[in-house]
């Protein structure tokens, strides 16, 4: 259970009533914060404005020393965060249980340490994260409580973006200027 609102808002309008669904109000609610934390993301910080220069001119912004791999790794996060809290709306809204969406989400740790391009590195990424999150709950589960399956994965993909991003199996792409 996420904790989202259930059942209908009944507003009297125009001598009748318009019902609305309470989790598309939280839909629209969360949407609206965060449209407005990225346009705060994309103007203040330094990060934003690089983000902006390196949209604008890819060769210019490589000139004023902005580092088009860290500019990549923000894109791809935010872009991330944005799909993963609008695929849980979507999924609360389509009656998807939560368990579902927690076994999909598993699949992008998966996915990063085999390496996107690459069905086999997929598979080795599997055995990594599934020995990996068995070893971390049997060996460090009792000094932290338990639960570390449902983070685990996550820390390891991390990690692993630190060291090698385009994963195990994945192109390395290098770009010549």
């Amino acid at each position: 259970e996420l904790g989202l609102p259930k059942g209908v808002i009944e507003i009297p309008m125009f001598g009748g009533f318009v019902s609305l669904q309470k989790i598309d109000v939280a839909a629209a609610v969360i949407a609206s914060i965060m449209v407005a934390a990225l346009a705060v993301f994309f103007q203040k910080p330094r990060i934003g404005r690089a983000l902006r220069a390196v949209a604008d001119d890819h060769q210019a912004a490589l000139s004023v020393g902005i580092s088009l791999h860290q500019i990549w790794r923000v894109v791809w996060f935010t872009a991330g965060v944005v799909a993963l809290a609008t695929g849980i709306m979507w999924g609360a809204r389509s009656d998807v249980s939560f368990s579902l969406q927690v076994i999909s989400l598993k699949a992008l740790p998966v996915l990063i340490l085999g390496g996107f391009t690459s069905v086999p590195g997929a598979i080795i990424g599997g055995l990594i994260i599934g020995i990996g999150e068995k070893l971390g709950e049997f060996y460090w589960g009792p000094l932290l409580g338990g639960g570390i399956e449902s983070w685990l994965a996550y820390m390891i993909a991390l990690a692993f973006l630190l060291f090698r991003p385009q994963g195990l199996f994945g192109e390395k792409i290098i770009e010549r200027i």
